[in-house]
């Protein structure tokens, strides 16, 4: 008896802190939702008393979203470029600040031949393959600039599906296409793990085809006066974020 109700006691206590918490909602990339549990969970445990809300999509629609008025705080893009268009706008407590550094990979769950690199994708036997939309999706904007590089563009371009985010490009790859390109950290997906081998299921695009994907973020205008505002973008410079973001395949700024 006294054991239940130090139990029904414990529970109390925890649902009281969650709903004490402040809430710092953020629109997040796609590509970041990978890693968004790990950063909740580092950044409560420094900071118990605000609990980040992520909402996540394609960058060039949380722009658009933001712009319409959307209640975000924060915004992770996948690039430096959507975060900037704000700043230009005058929408933002401040300038953009790269927070990680991407990187694009070629993803199969098929036996092709990956010593053939982007070549891979004139076979035959590839006749789909996914990427996210460039117009809002940096990954995107990156698979595109690398086969436009690489001289295979129009020729493949027949075979190519467009997703509306990085994160919906991969379910394509893993269900319905023969090969995607999608960020690095979706290796570390559940789904994912079974084609974790470099050379076997996946490479790492030549990073000299396409430009740096830097990721970037900005705090929304008038987000700044939230103190859990101000903690999650103190928590965004740390050693731990950087420690985060490292251990899921992104480089640091």
């Amino acid at each position: 008896m006294k054991k239940a109700l130090l139990l029904t006691i414990g529970l109390v206590a925890a649902l009281a802190l969650a709903g004490a918490q402040e809430k710092v909602r953020v629109a997040a990339a796609a590509n970041v939702s990978s890693v968004a549990d790990r950063l909740s969970s580092a950044f409560e445990r420094s900071y118990p008393q605000y609990r980040l809300q992520f909402i996540f999509g394609a960058s060039g629609a949380l722009v658009t979203q933001i712009l319409n008025g959307a209640p975000y705080q924060v915004f992770l893009s996948a690039d430096s470029e959507f975060p900037r268009k704000l700043v230009d706008a005058g929408y933002t407590d401040g300038p953009e600040k790269v927070y990680a550094v991407g990187t694009l990979i070629f993803l199969s769950t098929r036996k092709l031949d990956l010593s053939k690199g982007l070549a891979v994708l004139a076979d035959p036997s590839v006749t789909r393959f996914a990427i996210c939309n460039p117009e809002t999706a940096p990954y995107g904007r990156a698979a595109l600039e690398a086969l436009v590089k690489a001289g295979l563009y129009e020729s493949v371009k027949p075979k190519l599906v467009t997703a509306q985010t990085v994160t919906e490009a991969l379910q394509y790859t893993l269900t319905g296409v023969d090969a995607g390109f999608v960020n690095k950290s979706a290796l570390y997906s559940k789904d994912v793990k079974p084609y974790d081998r470099e050379g076997r299921y996946w490479f790492a695009v030549d990073p000299s085809l396409y430009a740096p994907i830097y990721q970037a973020f900005v705090v929304v205008k008038g987000a700044s006066a939230s103190a859990g505002v101000r903690a999650f973008v103190a928590f965004l410079s740390s050693p731990a974020s950087k420690a985060i973001f490292a251990s899921y395949g992104y480089g640091t700024p």
